[in-house]
Formats: C-alpha cells, structure tokens, sequence
C-alpha cells in the first residue's frame, strides 16, 4: 500500500461554493461528487448531513497546487467537523499525476487509502462512519466510565 503525502494548503483566495442539496443545472461534476458523500455519509450515521462546502485552489491563474476541498459539518452525539481533501500526485510507474485523498475528522487525520478508483464517494464515506462512530463510542464510554468511578477516598488524619 502506497502512503499519501500530506495535502497542499488551500491559498487563502480560495474558490468557496456552498453545494446544493438538489442537483442544478450546469454543475460541475465536483458537486455531485460532494453531494454524494455527504448523503452516502448521512445514510451510514442516519442522521442529517447537509452538503458539503466547496473549495479549491484557483491553479490555472497562477503556479498553486491543485487542491480542492469538501468540508462537512456532522452532528451526532458531538458535532465533528470532517474535511476531505482531493490533490494530485505523482505515483511511481504511473504515467502521469493521480488523484489522492485525505480525510481529517476535527483536525485530525484519518488513514485512508483508495482501493481503487470506483465508488470513491463510497470509500471516504465509510471512512468517515467508521471514524466518527468510533469517536462517539469513545466519547459515550468515557462518560459512561466518569460517572461509574468511585469517589476518591477521604482524607483521614491518623
């Protein structure tokens, strides 16, 4: 398995669209593609997750990386904030850049790689249910744990 490098930064003039939540003519494929993992990710959690926020480097005005994000707000038990980030790469014996993914879930980044280039939306949402599910869990049985524990022991002056 090939590790992904870390991510260009976005510039800060960055290209910000909200996506819609219904389909419009003349789109960009960007959006539908946005659409579809905030609604795959929302049927996973079965909860409502709006479309996602759209933003990319404006890279062909001037010498920047090409990146573009997706960032979606998920409200569960916690409200997570998860940001995809599609960016190109050089792999070796490709003949040219390929497209990678990164996927951070409130600040922080989740292993993820493509298991192939088919149902791309489908492999980051299930990474993105997978981690947020896991970080609920923890979060629940840490408050679970907190409210069970002993009190301290009092102080005794013998």
């Amino acid at each position: 398995m090939l590790s992904t490098p870390d991510p260009p930064d976005l510039e800060p003039d960055a290209y910000t669209m909200p996506i819609s939540a219904q389909p419009t003519p003349g789109e960009y494929g960007v959006h539908t593609f946005g659409r579809e993992i905030s609604t795959q990710v929302a049927r996973l959690l079965g909860v409502h997750v709006d479309p996602p926020i759209y933003r990319e480097n404006r890279w062909h005005r001037r010498p920047v990386p090409h990146a573009s994000t997706f960032e979606l707000t998920i409200a569960t038990r916690a409200t997570h904030t998860v940001l995809v980030t599609m960016f190109e790469v050089t792999r070796p014996l490709s003949r040219g850049p390929v497209t990678a993914y990164t996927i951070s879930l409130d600040g922080q980044r989740l292993p993820f790689e493509l298991t192939s280039y088919r149902d791309v939306a489908w492999q980051l949402a299930r990474t993105i249910w997978t981690a947020v599910s896991d970080t609920d869990s923890a979060a629940a049985r840490a408050a679970v744990d907190a409210a069970h524990d002993p009190p301290p022991p009092p102080n005794s002056t013998t």
